[in-house]
């Protein structure tokens, strides 16, 4: 997917990111390893948000088993920035998030990164995958209505 194609999607979520010192590498710009952190940020406040304070346990989780990213532009030190998320597709077992890194500036929101994540939902107990849980496909999708 091209980057002009992310912004077609109405996300439902959003959370402010800071950048730390530490995130800077040695170019002055956010290291390409730290941009998973702010994906990980981003999914946590979406999953709490909509699937409620404590969503996953033993017996019913989620493990990522596919994750693509596509960085646009640099970020800096004093950018400010949100993680927007949206989920984009249901399986059985599995789901799809798409996630993109924004930065505020004086003509809106830029786009400096986006990335899609595949999920399957998890039975650690188990050790098997299993289906994803009703309760969260209804949750997620009046969410994203």
């Amino acid at each position: 997917m091209k980057a002009e194609d992310i912004l077609q999607y109405t996300f439902n979520h959003g959370h402010p990111i800071q950048v730390r010192y530490n995130d800077i590498d040695l170019a002055g710009h956010v290291n390409n390893a730290v941009y998973h952190e702010f994906f990980d940020l981003g999914r946590t406040f979406y999953f709490k948000e909509v699937l409620g304070e404590k969503p996953f346990t033993y017996e019913q989780n989620i493990v990522i088993v596919q994750s693509n990213t596509t960085y646009v532009k640099e970020v800096f030190l004093e950018d400010e920035l949100q993680i927007v998320s949206k989920i984009i597709r249901f399986g059985n077992k599995s789901f799809d998030m798409c996630q993109a890194l924004l930065r505020n500036s004086k003509d809106g929101a830029e786009l400096t990164t986006y990335n899609y994540t595949t999920f399957v939902c998890m039975n650690y107990k188990q050790h098997q995958p299993q289906q994803i849980p009703a309760e969260w496909i209804t949750k997620i999708t009046e969410f994203e209505k």
